[in-house]
């Protein structure tokens, strides 16, 4: 059982977690949501060790705890030598065998490098390191970002199966409509628990907003009652009657309204974003004829050959290490065909969001960062980054102080400025 007792969390001076209470316990399986930056990944930080808490206390009873973060590294090893150093003695090399199998963790070479495995083999090779503990209790920081269709589905039948309690992270509805047993949210520095999957909580969440939507109409009320006072108070002409009545009237004002103070509940989203282009329908964007792409042994396409047009809208889809990204690659130019060739359309400007944004400075702050990259006007740049729900003070943030959601957003903010013929957008729901 883990228990948490009036946790809070600070970062510099603004409140990530304040005086929560939780229980986690029994076998379940919950999924954490949450706008990005809200405190999900912190949350998960705090109880596995990562990260201390500033106030409350955490107590863990009879639990192993392993925690599988969104953003992993793996040292530069090959797939079996890695495994292996893993186990506690030689022993138990059976149980990477049964592991291999439960997990469906296939299309490897034991000598390969790890690196050259895809985003969701390296997932799998993680999970398998964390399983070979034997951990009680399971945090998974948005594992469906790294898995295909298919790995989706192997992955929800795996956790109905799997006797632990598992606290997950997803932005994912359906994956968590299919697994979890609870939602909790975290939202102002609080975590509201719902029982049931997502359908059920977002249906219950309505009926929160709705009440805090009448707690905040009685609250203006009250405030305007109190005013109303004070303003009588002040209009009374004997001296002494007066300010005794303001006085009170004010201390009304502040145990009544300023105490209790209510907001209005804000649904935040991202304004309209346009890409100015003057490409006419039918133009042709992209053509591959007979497309051969081999790496050594391992051949990816043979004889591809395709056309993509103005206005289409293509979905490219395909298990773990198909080669979607090897594709993309090509398009880019940053791959040679081995046989064939590909051809962008005359005078096409391609935009690229790729999954992981590895061009941006993790030391310079969120308006620095826009500023170089985008050439931006200064006093524009500030409407831009508000539009993507970046607030004044996020502004002097570090990149790398930002969520990997918020940086995603960030990332997308910067490439949103710049206007496309043609977009490639690899996974943009991973944080959304």
């Amino acid at each position: 059982m883990i228990i948490g007792k009036s946790v809070s969390l600070i970062y510099d001076t603004k409140a990530i977690l304040n005086e929560v209470d939780f229980i986690i316990s029994n076998n379940k399986k919950i999924g954490v949501v949450g706008r990005n930056g809200c405190g999900k990944t912190s949350f998960f930080k705090i109880i596995n060790g990562v990260e201390a808490v500033t106030a409350g206390n955490i107590n863990i009873e009879g639990e192993k705890l392993a925690y599988l973060p969104q953003e992993f590294d793996f040292p530069d090893m090959l797939v079996g030598e890695y495994m292996e150093s893993k186990l506690e003695n030689s022993w138990d090399i059976y149980k990477i065998d049964m592991l291999i199998e439960e997990l469906k963790f296939k299309n490897y070479d034991e000598y390969q490098k790890i690196s050259l495995l895809s985003e969701g083999q390296k997932m799998k090779l993680k999970l398998m390191e964390l399983l070979l503990a034997d951990p009680t209790t399971l945090f998974i920081d948005e594992p469906t970002n790294h898995l295909d269709i298919e790995g989706i589905m192997w992955f929800e039948e795996y956790l109905k199966r799997l006797n632990k309690t598992v606290v997950m992270i997803s932005h994912d509805r359906s994956f968590l409509n299919h697994t979890v047993d609870e939602i909790w949210e975290i939202e102002n520095t609080k975590i509201f628990a719902f029982v049931g999957d997502y359908d059920n909580y977002k249906t219950e969440k309505l009926k929160l907003i709705d009440k805090w939507d009448e707690e905040y109409k009685r609250f203006l009320i009250k405030k305007a009652q109190m005013e109303k006072l004070i303003a009588n108070a002040r209009k009374i002409t004997d001296g002494k009657k007066r300010g005794r009545a303001v006085e009170s009237a004010k201390k009304r004002y502040e145990r009544e309204v300023t105490r209790k103070a209510k907001e209005k509940y804000v649904i935040k989203k991202i304004g309209d974003i346009e890409f100015d282009t003057d490409v006419r329908g039918r133009k042709l964007m992209l053509r591959f004829d007979n497309v051969t792409k081999k790496y050594e042994k391992n051949t990816v396409f043979t004889d591809l050959s395709f056309e993509v047009r103005g206005g289409e809208r293509i979905w490219l889809f395909g298990p773990n290490g198909a080669g979607k990204s090897t594709l993309v690659k090509l398009i880019m130019g940053d791959e040679k065909v081995t046989k064939g060739e590909v051809k962008l359309g005359e005078n096409i400007n391609v935009g690229y969001f790729a999954q992981k944004q590895t061009h941006l400075d993790y030391e310079k702050n969120i308006f620095d960062q826009f500023l170089a990259e985008t050439q931006c006007d200064y006093n524009k740049a500030f409407g831009i980054l508000k539009r993507f729900l970046f607030s004044g003070d996020d502004l002097k943030k570090r990149i790398k102080n930002l969520s990997p959601g918020e940086r995603s957003r960030f990332a997308f903010a910067i490439f949103a400025f710049k206007d496309y013929d043609m977009l490639i957008l690899d996974e943009p729901t991973n944080h959304y």
